[in-house]
C-alpha cells in the first residue's frame, strides 16, 4: 500500500514509525507536477490541506490524515464516499495550559506591570492605583467543547473557575459536561449570544466551518463585559479581524491573546491588515499553543497508529 507524505514536519520521524510493508513517499508539496503524478497511486495520504483538484487526482485513496487540530483546509465535499478522514490529536495539553496560562496574565496585568516596572512605574502593585483579577469565581465561555475544550475545563476548574460551552453537537457524550454550567449550541444565536455576555473569559477552541467563521463580530464583542479577555486559539477567521482590533483598541474588552491569525507567511511579515504590536492588552504569539515536544510525539504516534492499523485491516480483508 503507498502512503504520500506531504507534511514536512514529519518527513524524517514517521516513515520509521510506520509498517515495513508500507510503501512511503515523503516528497515536497509545491513541486505540484511531482506532487499529482504520486497522488495518482496513492492510497493513504498524509496533509493538513487537500483539495478538489487533488481528490480528483487520488483514484486510489483510501485513507486522508490531517496532522492538523483544524480541518479547514481539507475540502470534505470533495472526499469520495468512503475514503476515510482522520486528523490529528495530542495538541490538546499544551493548548489548554495556554488558554489557562493567558487568562492568567491578562487578568493579573502580568505584561503590563512587567512593561511599567522596566520603565521605573510601579502598576497593578500595592504601590500603585491599580489591582488586578483572580480567576477562583471568575467566569470562563468556551466555543467549542471537543478535546481541547474538555482540556481546558479540567485545568479551569482547578483555578475555580466557573465554566460554560456552546458546541455543534451538545447532545453528544462530552467528557465533563456535567461541570458546566450550560451548554448550548454552536448554530444557536441566544445560545451564543448568552455565553458571550455571561464569560469574563472567551475562549475561541472550535473548528472553522460555514457556522463558526465570523461568529465573534462586532455585535458579540460588544456584548461582552468590558473587563473581560479573549482567546483565540482556534482560528483567525472565528473572530472578525476588524471587530476585534476596534474591541481592543477601544478597550471595549480588557484584552486578548491572539496564538491563530488572518494571513501566514511566506506572504507577509505581520498576520494582520491591523497594528495588534501598537496594542498594550494584547499578547501576541505565532501559532504556537500546540507546537510542543511532547505534543509533537504524542501527534507523531497518532499518525502511525492510524495508518497501521488501517493497513492491517485493510491486508486482513
Amino acid at each position: 500500500m503507498r502512503v504520500l507524505l506531504l507534511s514536512p514536519i514529519w518527513k524524517a520521524e514517521l516513515p520509521p514509525l510506520l509498517d515495513p510493508e508500507l510503501d512511503v513517499h515523503a516528497i515536497d508539496a509545491r513541486d505540484e507536477a511531482k506532487m499529482f503524478g504520486e497522488l495518482a497511486d496513492a492510497e493513504i495520504v498524509i496533509s493538513a490541506g487537500f483539495t478538489k483538484k487533488m481528490a480528483d487526482a487520488a483514484s486510489r485513496l483510501r485513507l486522508l490524515v490531517c496532522p492538523a487540530a483544524g480541518t479547514d483546509q481539507i475540502e470534505r465535499s470533495a472526499l469520495r464516499p468512503g475514503v476515510r478522514l482522520v486528523k490529528g490529536t495530542g495538541h490538546e495539553i499544551p493548548m489548554a495550559e495556554y488558554v489557562v496560562g493567558c487568562i492568567v496574565a491578562l487578568r493579573q496585568h502580568l505584561f503590563e506591570a512587567d512593561r511599567a516596572l522596566r520603565r521605573g512605574e510601579w502598576a497593578f502593585g500595592f504601590l500603585g492605583q491599580d489591582v488586578h483579577e483572580e480567576l477562583a469565581g471568575s467566569t470562563l465561555g468556551l466555543v467549542g467543547f471537543g478535546g481541547i475544550g474538555q482540556a481546558i475545563l479540567t485545568r479551569a476548574l482547578a483555578f475555580g473557575m466557573r465554566c460554560a460551552a456552546v458546541t455543534l453537537h451538545p447532545d453528544a457524550a462530552h467528557k465533563g459536561s456535567d461541570k458546566l454550567e450550560f451548554l448550548g449550541r454552536v448554530d444557536v444565536q441566544n445560545d451564543v449570544d448568552r455565553l458571550v455576555a455571561w464569560s469574563d473569559a472567551l475562549a475561541l477552541c472550535c473548528e472553522l466551518s460555514d457556522v463558526t467563521r465570523g461568529l465573534i463580530d462586532e455585535r458579540r464583542f460588544g456584548l461582552m463585559k468590558r473587563d473581560a479577555v479573549f482567546v483565540n486559539v482556534a482560528r483567525g477567521a472565528v473572530a472578525d479581524e476588524r471587530a476585534l482590533y476596534e474591541a481592543l483598541a477601544q478597550r471595549r474588552i480588557a484584552g486578548a491573546a491572539i496564538d491563530v491569525w488572518y494571513r501566514y507567511p511566506p506572504k507577509d511579515s505581520f498576520p494582520s491588515a491591523f497594528p495588534f504590536w501598537e496594542l498594550s492588552n494584547v499578547i501576541l504569539t505565532p501559532h504556537a499553543s500546540a507546537w510542543t515536544e511532547a505534543a509533537k510525539q504524542r501527534r507523531l504516534h497518532e499518525i502511525a497508529r492510524a495508518i497501521n492499523e488501517f493497513w492491517r485491516a485493510s491486508a486482513r480483508v
